[in-house]
């Protein structure tokens, strides 16, 4: 087997993530929901994924992200591969160009990773909109966690940060239409989908196809969008709480089997 075979696979949450969340040692839910059981179910090595400042800056999550390379001991000393969501891959990017770490990353995949920024990011920092403010309060999101998420800090980010020639980069955007009545889009992503639409058409809620994908810079590959909202992108349901059929539909977790089938291939 090659090191790219063997080597670990390392999921990064976004904003307001966590790894596990339990009581009294039993756990209740795991931010990528089923993943990593999958992996290793398909023969792949998924660590204990790392646990970031769920409100912190860039800046502040990357040095978690090396800290927890470092320090964990599934990981530590050993060559990765970073499969990274929404804003985690901000986060994966700073630490391999910023932090010293490119010789410990094989490859780096970003999964509805706002490269370019998000409106909605924009529009909570300005604080233009009541109505998505307060919803963004409702799920407990501070504005200051926001603001390195917005299209001119993104911008600065990317002039920034350059891409470290000993990693492969990949990049997958989700995509999806919200229930509409009467032409409304319903659902707790469905405003902010109407928003990221009016400026950037295809979007996941959050981050539209175009933030999410690098293929305009050199050394990126960007790997088919999947059909999912941003947070059916880590197997949760379109609302959060998955219903019935969300719970039965397994099409996520074979997402994430053949994305790891790939990038090992890929790296080997």
């Amino acid at each position: 087997m090659t090191e790219s075979d063997t080597a670990p696979i390392v999921l990064v949450h976004g904003i307001l993530g966590f790894n596990q969340l339990t009581v009294g040692g039993a756990r209740l839910a795991e931010y990528f929901r089923l993943i990593p059981e999958a992996l290793r179910a398909a023969g792949h090595t998924a660590a204990e994924p790392p646990h970031l400042n769920p409100t912190g800056s860039v800046a502040e999550r990357a040095e978690d992200l090396k800290n927890y390379l470092n320090r964990h001991s599934n990981v530590a000393g050993r060559k990765v591969h970073l499969i990274a969501h929404s804003m985690g891959g901000l986060d994966s990017r700073f630490m391999i160009s910023k932090l010293g770490m490119a010789d410990r990353v094989l490859s780096l995949t970003t999964i509805g990773t706002p490269h370019h920024g998000s409106p909605i990011a924009d529009l909570v920092v300005q604080g233009t909109n009541p109505v998505l403010n307060n919803f963004m309060e409702h799920l407990g999101v501070d504005v200051k966690a926001v603001f390195d998420l917005t299209t001119e800090s993104c911008r600065k980010f990317n002039n920034d940060v350059a891409d470290a020639s000993g990693v492969r980069y990949f990049s997958i955007a989700g995509q999806f239409d919200p229930h509409r009545i009467l032409g409304a889009p319903q659902g707790l992503l469905g405003l902010t989908h109407k928003i990221v639409a009016k400026t950037e058409q295809s979007n996941d809620g959050v981050v539209s196809v175009g933030s999410a994908t690098m293929s305009e810079r050199p050394g990126w590959v960007a790997l088919d969008a999947w059909s999912a909202n941003h947070f059916r992108l880590i197997n949760w349901g379109e609302n959060i709480a998955p219903t019935p059929l969300e719970l039965a539909d397994d099409s996520i977790i074979e997402k994430y089997r053949t994305l790891a089938k790939q990038i090992t291939e890929a790296t080997g």
